[in-house]
């Protein structure tokens, strides 16, 4: 068998739609639309490529290009939930070397995302464990929105229930206005946890992309907003995956505006016959107040393996003299 390895083009593209659409870790986030709306928006530098064996598509692997000194790279896509490399299962894992070879005739070092915690094992390649991640999946075919809520105490429901006690309503959102008030409150929300904020330019891209797939919900009382949240729904996939959280910084701290988005995203989930609802990338840290939330809305931790592959000997010895002189920095400089 003979691995090679193709740069997207107009004439393979269809190949690449055909992986992803068939593939059970295909999702939106590996679409042509989604790099479509990446390119336009955030002008990213992106290099897509397929993994053929014989001439057939046995993976795929989206990467934005990077470079770390006088190294020429690739990372993952960002902004991205859902940014793994997509093998399939006729990829036999022990020709893993054979192709990150052809990748290291263009580039030094790549990084890369898998679920599979096996992929690394038989590599000859210097690699290192980038972060502990994963994405908090529900698995609503396991857990309905009634067995959650029986696990809540009581002070949870109240948290949930007093927004509606107060007046409080969630309607979705449609009108360019209502869409500004959320992306305003999305922006004064990442301000504050000092998060990356991406322009209106991205959601009114993936506004264009996915006309019919795309949620936004606002909770809110007249002029007094609370939350609003943004959901990309796959039905094909039976999977919605929820993506942006603006929120109201200035309410009273007795009100936990999370608790009733979240409750709201499981329900609408479960409803419109969604059998998995993700709530997004989460690093593994159980006495994080975010994960703990999420986990408490029934969703799993399921954990995505990020390596940091050198694939040339200058690169992986520039790599192991500057992590002795300043530590975890130096990933930084490779992944950032």
């Amino acid at each position: 068998m003979t691995y090679s390895i193709e740069l997207l083009s107009g004439e393979n593209a269809h190949q690449w739609k055909e992986f992803n659409d068939r593939s059970r870790e295909g999702t939106p986030f590996h679409s042509l639309r989604w790099k479509s709306i990446l390119e336009d928006a955030l002008n990213l530098r992106l290099r897509y490529y397929l993994i053929l064996k014989d001439q057939q598509v046995v993976g795929i692997c989206p990467f934005v290009e990077q470079s770390a000194g006088f190294f020429h790279g690739l990372n993952s896509i960002p902004h991205s939930e859902f940014n793994n490399m997509i093998l399939d299962d006729s990829f036999d894992i022990n020709h893993l070397d054979e192709v990150l070879s052809l990748f290291a005739e263009e580039c030094s070092f790549l990084h890369f995302n898998t679920y599979s915690p096996d992929t690394m094992d038989e590599t000859k390649h210097d690699n290192f464990i980038i972060e502990h991640t994963g994405n908090m999946i529900l698995n609503l075919k396991q857990t309905s929105p009634e067995v959650i809520w029986s696990t809540f105490s009581r002070n949870m429901r109240y948290n949930i229930q007093i927004f509606e006690k107060r007046g409080f309503t969630i309607r979705e959102a449609h009108e360019p206005s209502e869409i500004k008030r959320f992306y305003r409150y999305y922006v004064e929300n990442l301000t504050h946890i000092n998060g990356d904020i991406l322009p209106s330019s991205f959601f009114e891209r993936l506004l264009d992309f996915f006309p019919d797939d795309v949620r936004i919900a606002i909770l809110a009382n007249g002029d007094v907003f609370a939350g609003g949240w943004l959901t990309l729904a796959s039905p094909d996939r039976a999977t919605a995956y929820y993506q942006y959280l603006a929120l109201n910084r200035n309410l009273p701290n007795r009100y936990t505006p999370t608790y009733p988005v979240y409750w709201d995203l499981v329900n609408w989930a479960w409803e419109n016959g969604y059998e998995k609802l993700s709530f997004g990338r989460q690093r593994l840290e159980p006495d994080n107040p975010r994960f703990q939330g999420k986990a408490k809305f029934g969703a799993e931790y399921i954990p995505i393996h990020a390596r940091l592959v050198l694939l040339s000997k200058t690169a992986s010895l520039a790599y192991r003299m500057k992590k002795r002189l300043s530590g975890i920095q130096v990933a930084r400089a490779f992944t950032a």
